[in-house]
């Protein structure tokens, strides 16, 4: 009841804040307002949870703020993609405040050097090159590199179009299949990473359908990971694209196989797996309406971070807040 209670006591005080910066934004400098709207993201990390819609908001308006003061800010780089996912998440991935962050992240100021502009043209050249006369897997892996390239000169744009023309054309590329995979897996996770979730879902739902053998019940420990992990962001995307069902069933079907394999808890890349799964079929749960199961999962995953050597406060307690706004 105490948690409950000062939940409460900082969603009001978050909830004011979004009202006076309204007026903030008319009477106090750019700057000045960054700094308030930063004390008020601490907070939000601090007390509130990621699925609670106010979350997403405060933290929207913060970007906002440092994308006015500072454009060229490598923070604002590095949380625009998870602000996008998460808010895709809490509030649909059509909402207006969705279409704000994405704005945001379209303007990145374009980096004009001499350098940076020869590496972009030799990417293109390269493409140019390999269009029709290489190995397909060469020309794929071309077209990947143009992309990073368009990604380090702040065109983000021509990034999102070199991926989109390499998805098309992927059917008619002469791949094999573990090939296939590969640039389907590293597409969809880029995607993924700026936020492009309903770029990423088509990709993503393909590699699980085709990944069968990663979800056998007896799968071995040595074969497990790169399943669990490939679930778990195709669970993430179901729920950043509204189909929570469907993202129950990933999450539910992966968390089975990973808890049969505890004993592997002193394994770093195991240990993230199985909290972070537990966390996130929490999330498909409260999604459906089923407080009481999603409660329990995200105390799972609580107790399975603080009781470990992995420990991480900051992760703690998100999972610990969740659990409180489960139950308000």
């Amino acid at each position: 009841m105490q948690d409950e209670d000062r939940y409460v006591e900082y969603t009001f005080l978050l909830r004011t804040l979004l009202m006076d910066d309204r007026d903030l934004a008319m009477t106090v400098s750019a700057r000045r307002r960054l700094s308030i709207l930063g004390r008020g993201v601490n907070d939000a990390e601090a007390y509130i949870a990621r699925i609670d819609p106010l979350f997403t908001e405060v933290r929207a308006r913060y970007v906002d703020a440092l994308h006015r003061v500072k454009p060229k800010s490598k923070w604002l780089r590095t949380i625009i993609g998870t602000a996008i996912q998460e808010t895709c998440e809490t509030h649909g991935p059509d909402h207006p405040l969705v279409a704000e962050l994405c704005a945001v992240q379209k303007r990145w100021p374009v980096r004009a050097g001499r350098s940076i502009a020869r590496k972009v043209e030799q990417a293109e050249q390269e493409v140019a090159n390999l269009r029709g006369t290489a190995p397909d897997r060469q020309y794929a892996a071309a077209v990947c590199a143009l992309a990073t390239r368009y990604y380090e000169a702040g065109r983000y744009d021509a990034m999102i179009d070199a991926y989109d023309g390499l998805v098309a054309e992927l059917d008619s590329l002469d791949l094999d299949e573990r090939a296939m995979t590969l640039f389907e897996d590293l597409v969809a996770n880029a995607y993924y990473n700026h936020g492009e979730v309903t770029r990423a879902a088509p990709l993503l739902a393909s590699l699980y359908a085709k990944g069968a053998e990663r979800r056998r019940p007896d799968i071995p420990f040595e074969d497990l990971i790169d399943g669990a992990f490939l679930h778990l962001s195709t669970g993430r995307c179901y729920l950043a694209t509204g189909q929570f069902s469907a993202a129950e069933t990933v999450l539910r079907d992966s968390a089975e196989r990973l808890r049969r394999h505890d004993d592997k808890l002193d394994n770093e890349h195991f240990h993230l797996l199985r909290h972070r799964t537990t966390y996130e079929l929490g999330s498909a749960l409260w999604k459906q309406g089923g407080k009481r199961e999603a409660a329990e999962c995200f105390q799972e995953a609580h107790e399975l971070l603080v009781e470990s050597r992995f420990a991480n406060e900051k992760t703690a307690t998100v999972y610990h807040s969740a659990k409180t706004y489960s139950l308000l």
